[in-house]
């Protein structure tokens, strides 16, 4: 058994780690196969680290990336709405929007529900090519940029599994002891 003061250490930096993990996962998505070379995408924002409650969220290259148009199924939540890229117009971005106030996504709140299709495989995802942006409501500016991230997060789900082996072992240990 280790002693205290490195116990302590190694719960601290598994505890750390899987914070960030968990601070990187702003906005998380999953892909389902729905056939034909078709993919369904359904992203979750997760506002527990913003500065302001969330009143849009931007997918950045979604035409580019996941070949966006007007005329492909998209989605959003109840008291959103969205706007659709344009390649036609030179618009790449897929812009989701809170309709008011009261269907904004709070400090510490989650909504799930943005949803589209596209051709893309997510397998095939590299990189930051799953660009997305926060937009706060109050300063109308981005809270947040980076990649979405694909559920489940393995390494996130390795440090919190660590964690609980770890604790589990400990405690197993100090029974024997007694």
């Amino acid at each position: 058994m280790l002693p205290r003061p490195k116990r302590l250490w190694l719960y601290v930096a598994v505890l750390m780690l899987a914070a960030e993990q968990a601070c990187a996962q702003i906005v998380i998505y999953g892909a389902t196969d729905l056939g034909g070379g078709l993919f369904e995408y359904s992203l979750l924002v997760d506002a527990t680290g913003a500065s302001e409650p969330v009143a849009g969220l931007n997918v950045l290259r979604g035409g580019s990336v996941f070949d966006l148009n007007p005329g492909i199924p998209i989605g959003a939540p109840a008291g959103w709405d969205f706007f659709a890229p344009d390649p036609l117009l030179g618009i790449d971005v897929l812009e989701y929007f809170s309709l008011t106030p009261s269907t904004d996504i709070p400090i510490g709140g989650s909504l799930g529900g943005f949803r589209f299709e596209s051709v893309k495989e997510p397998d095939t995802i590299l990189g930051d090519a799953f660009a997305v942006e926060l937009i706060g409501r109050t300063s109308g500016k981005p809270v947040f940029r980076g990649v979405a991230q694909a559920i489940p997060e393995p390494s996130g789900i390795v440090f919190v599994a660590a964690g609980v082996a770890v604790s589990w072992t400990e405690r197993r240990l100090r029974r024997r002891k007694r």
